[in-house]
């Protein structure tokens, strides 16, 4: 009988041991809403041209909006947050015409997009993030003059956001910058539009401003 209550006891530790453990672990599991822009401004770039194996300097500039999801597991000041985003980005490039035919690239486009970035981080005087890390790209419709631009789509890309943000209770704000592995480059199209052969495949700067609210 007492050996059947001591049984009984230890097993009750064991059990409110792994549930103070899960229960402490579920606590610091955060999750949430997050919305903002998208930007930059004639950022001068080198881009590789397909067409005479050669490299230029063009100017790009891109601006849009983002919104999405984010969950967020804190192990002391450390905490890895991934998040999905979709992002709607109008790219622009003004090129020199000399080594291109500017009327057969296409230098104005729109770009629907779903973002998957993993990042990894640190709080400092409790209120400030720092963080960076990996971030998954899958490009949807992409359109010019109303067409969808075939070259440009259904890919998946690579890179790298970093960042910092400041967190007030529920709200946290943060500005970051991505980028792309890949080079820029202008490359032939596979499917032709009108005297538009070309394309610019561009993985320069973003800087992302942007609303995070925590539930």
């Amino acid at each position: 009988m007492l050996e059947s209550f001591k049984k009984k006891t230890k097993l009750n530790k064991i059990f409110l041991i792994i549930f103070l453990i899960y229960s402490s672990i579920y606590s610091q599991i955060e999750y949430g809403l997050k919305g903002g822009i998208s930007f930059n401004s004639k950022l001068n770039i080198s881009a590789n041209i397909e067409s005479i194996d050669n490299a230029i300097n063009i100017f790009e500039s891109r601006n849009g909006i983002h919104f999405g999801g984010f969950a967020k597991l804190s192990i002391g000041n450390f905490f890895i947050r991934p998040e999905i985003i979709y992002s709607k980005i109008d790219n622009s490039y003004n090129i020199p015409d000399i080594l291109v035919k500017t009327k057969n690239v296409i230098t104005d486009f729109s770009q629907n997009k779903i973002d998957m970035p993993i990042l990894i981080g640190y709080k400092f005087y409790r209120i400030v993030n720092a963080f960076a890390g990996p971030r998954f790209e899958y490009i949807g419709k992409v359109k010019y003059d109303n067409l969808n631009v075939d070259d440009l789509k259904d890919k998946i890309e690579t890179g790298l956001q970093y960042g910092i943000g400041i967190k007030f209770g529920k709200i946290e704000v943060d500005l970051r910058v991505e980028r792309g592995f890949s080079k820029n480059e202008i490359k032939f199209m596979e499917n032709q539009i009108g005297e538009k052969n070309q394309y610019i495949s561009s993985q320069g700067k973003l800087y992302l401003l942007g609303i995070s609210y925590y539930f």
